[in-house]
């Protein structure tokens, strides 16, 4: 067994939404929206899901436009990249995304977490996509909003394959605030599974949702896994990704929207009950969580600050 370690939830005060978060080698990798910032795509280091450092920027800039540039009174704020999917398969890396002022999906891919990492396009526009690589390496993205699509990839990952898979799988209500989104797809022990952010019917609250099937081509059955604020203002724990980590202990990363400091990370403890998966313990979300720490840290392992210094001194002289 591994050397346990305690800390509280959030895991992160500060804004990093929309996480998605793979473990590779005995380390947890993690990326979040980060819109119009530049550079963008920041992915993060951690050896316990509990503490987290700099590891990459995916991307220094996009296309240039003008508009990313500030150039002619234009601007990109709100835009930019969005709900990014972060895989490993065969010995690289994966980032899929789109940016939502260009119009266009993104694929960046390297050999190592720090890069360099190599641009291309997939055609198409897929919001809030998954990337799955599946066993017989067929490639699928899924994305929507309130109708969730899947769709066969080309093995060039440039576009869709020619004769392949594109159906609606799931269609959430039109009663809801925010329809499906978010989405999350993985194939575990043979079944395909499936996650969503969505909205509840009666009121605006953020939940997640899960479906799964046994084929893509099958029907995908679910329904809301999660529904819990952690007594913070209505606001909902939902969309992010789940992982198999140090020991082989389940756990999601979700985000909680807090206000002005934007929407944080929290990790929400995941169980199995045959194949239902569970989130939560008794249906909430840990305030503390103990977690075992991989042994890649090595022995009293430091992780770099997030943030160097709040200590702002303007040094403004006249």
């Amino acid at each position: 067994m591994s050397k346990l370690i305690t800390d509280s939830n959030p895991i992160l005060k500060m804004d990093f939404p929309d996480p998605d978060v793979i473990f590779v080698d005995g380390v947890y990798y993690m990326i979040s929206t980060t819109m119009h910032f530049l550079p963008g795509g920041q992915i993060l280091r951690s050896y316990d899901l509990l503490h987290w450092e700099h590891a990459a920027y995916v991307f220094d800039y996009l296309d240039g436009t003008d508009a990313q540039k500030l150039c002619d009174d234009k601007y990109v704020y709100g835009k930019g990249m969005w709900a990014a999917s972060l895989r490993y398969h065969k010995g690289t890396f994966y980032v899929v995304f789109v940016c939502n002022d260009t119009w266009k999906t993104y694929l960046f891919r390297s050999e190592k977490i720090e890069g360099p990492w190599r641009k291309s396009e997939i055609e198409g526009f897929y919001h809030d996509c998954s990337l799955l690589f599946d066993d017989d390496d067929r490639i699928y993205v899924v994305y929507g909003n309130r109708q969730i699509y899947l769709t066969e990839l080309n093995s060039e990952m440039t576009g869709p394959k020619e004769g392949g898979i594109h159906r609606l799988i799931v269609k959430d209500s039109d009663e809801t605030r925010l329809g499906y989104e978010g989405s999350h797809l993985y194939k575990i022990n043979g079944r395909y599974y499936l996650f969503f952010i969505h909205s509840l019917k009666e009121r605006w609250r953020r939940v997640e949702a899960c479906f799964s099937s046994d084929s893509l081509e099958g029907e995908f059955k679910g329904g809301d896994i999660l529904d819990d604020d952690m007594g913070f203002r209505d606001s909902g724990v939902a969309q992010g990704g789940i992982v198999c980590g140090v020991d082989g202990v389940w756990n999601a990363i979700l985000f909680q929207d807090s206000g002005a400091i934007g929407r944080i990370p929290i990790v929400v403890p995941v169980s199995w009950d045959g194949e239902k998966i569970v989130f939560g313990i008794d249906g909430k979300v840990p305030h503390e969580l103990t977690l075992p720490i991989s042994d890649k840290a090595g022995e009293d392992y430091t992780y770099e600050p997030l943030i160097d210094s709040d200590d702002f001194k303007y040094g403004f002289s006249w």
